[in-house]
């Protein structure tokens, strides 16, 4: 992994130990840093919990990644984005209105 994919997108465990904060930009160069958080984030199919809130930009493709990722993994516990970026939450409205999600969208209170 490169310092520009390092500048470009981090990943830190959440502090309860039970996702992930995602902190930057998704498109072409750190697709596959994207690729590897969603592959251990639904492996096993526990719930899990990815923070969005400072995800700055996602491209169609990191989206459909998402999607994906959310509707093969094992299991039927939901995946949970916290605090999408506006675009995002709206996208994935558009992308499967009318058939169930793995994805749970969460708007967490400012503490």
């Amino acid at each position: 992994m490169s310092d520009s994919h390092i500048s470009r997108l981090r990943v830190v465990p959440l502090p309860d130990g039970r996702g992930l904060r995602v902190v930057g930009a998704v498109d072409l160069s750190t697709r596959e840093i994207w690729g590897d958080v969603l592959e251990s984030a639904t492996a096993n199919g526990s719930p899990i919990r990815l923070d969005l809130s400072e995800l700055s930009f996602i491209d169609t493709r990191g989206t459909s990644m998402l999607v994906t990722a959310a509707q093969s993994r094992p299991g039927t516990a939901p995946l949970t984005i916290t605090r999408p970026p506006t675009v995002l939450r709206r996208v994935l409205t558009v992308l499967c209105p009318d058939e169930p999600m793995k994805i749970v969208i969460e708007e967490q209170e400012a503490s």
